[in-house]
């Protein structure tokens, strides 16, 4: 996985959609807000997204969650905490992406 790679092209698809229709500029703006600092803090707040996005499956969203709990200074536990959380609340099922962002990880030398 190729992390600058991920970011660069994540970045122009949005902007791609976003050029094409504002409801995902809208929706990219609410997901901003969402997301920043407030009664929550922003770090707790990443390992949720961490958590919901082992839930859902969704690779992208861990990879992007795991560079925003990062991003926060989120701890090596903390994180691997939140992927617990998602396991838990899915099921075995979430077992490929709990094993996916682990596999990321070790890439970004978190864990050994």
């Amino acid at each position: 996985m190729e992390l600058e790679n991920f970011n660069q092209t994540r970045r122009a698809l949005n902007k791609l959609m976003a050029d094409n229709d504002d409801f995902f500029s809208q929706f990219g703006a609410l997901d901003d807000a969402v997301y920043a600092q407030g009664a929550i803090p922003k770090k707790y707040k990443e390992l949720m997204g961490l958590s919901i996005s082992i839930l859902t499956r969704c690779e992208e969203c861990i990879l992007y969650h795991i560079q925003g709990c990062l991003a926060e200074n989120a701890t090596k536990q903390e994180i691997v905490e939140a992927i617990k959380i998602g396991v838990v609340g899915g099921g075995s099922i979430t077992y490929p992406s709990a094993r996916f962002a682990f596999k990321a990880l070790k890439e970004m030398n978190i864990v050994g």
